[in-house]
């Protein structure tokens, strides 16, 4: 049974933990400061939450929009995110979801790694010396990391912009995918079974770029761009099916 509630407010100190399930409310709010936050199947026109330590759980499916930030070590777990708007930051800690439906999605982190499974919408990724991974990607994606690596499985796409300073990016698609590629790094290497049409290579200051048409010569509006200054790009083929069986 659902319980109904205008507006939840809850605050706690020290390693005092919060555990709600099971509510659909106005606003829904929840300060904690080392504590655990679990929130399970909680429906909110706003949800709220900020621990500055703490790891915040999310079983079932958060449904509202969504501002999380967890400073210092504080991480943030959740199976099933869904909003017009979704903004999750942390600083040192992990950042995961399972599956996320959003308008608009900005997931940033500092140090910790970002790690999602099912994504669509339009998504940004951004964090300084974590990786980025994402087993599927329907929609627009942008994704960017100084340090770390990305590697993204695109399923269905509109606009993907993936960019690192240092660490190497590695975009795989299925082998029907229509697309314009634009892709560039110290290395470039497309698998073999990707036939690009059209193809462009250029070279300057140990900087590779390669571009081209997948399966369509005039699609601009569907494109996949990586670009690393220091690490190598890989484009590899694969099915929705080896995806879901290396999630599992």
């Amino acid at each position: 049974k659902t319980l109904l509630i205008l507006d939840l407010d809850i605050k706690t100190s020290g390693t005092g933990c919060v555990k709600i399930q099971k509510i659909e409310c106005d606003n829904c709010k929840i300060e904690t400061e080392k504590g655990t936050s679990v929130l399970q199947s909680i429906k909110s026109h706003k949800i709220d939450i900020q621990t500055n330590g703490g790891k915040v759980i999310g079983l079932g499916t958060l449904y509202g929009n969504t501002d999380i930030c967890a400073t210092e070590k504080g991480s943030v777990n959740i199976e099933k995110l869904q909003g017009t708007t979704i903004n999750i930051s942390t600083e040192d800690g992990l950042l995961k979801t399972k599956y996320l439906y959003a308008e608009s999605a900005s997931l940033s982190s500092e140090s910790g790694d970002i790690m999602l499974g099912s994504v669509h919408g339009n998504t940004n990724l951004q964090t300084k010396t974590g990786s980025i991974t994402v087993d599927s990607s329907d929609g627009s994606l942008k994704a960017s990391t100084y340090h770390g690596t990305i590697d993204v499985y695109v399923s269905q796409l509109r606009k993907v912009d993936l960019k690192s300073q240092k660490g190497s990016i590695t975009v795989k698609v299925p082998a029907s995918l229509k697309a314009y590629l634009e892709l560039s790094g110290r290395k470039v290497d497309v698998s073999s079974e990707i036939q690009l049409k059209e193809t462009q290579s250029a070279s300057k200051d140990d900087h590779v770029t390669i571009s081209g048409h997948m399966n369509q010569r005039d699609e601009t509006d569907k494109w996949i761009k990586a670009d690393t200054q220091n690490g190598k790009v890989y484009l590899k083929s694969q099915s929705w099916i080896q995806s879901v069986k290396l999630k599992s």
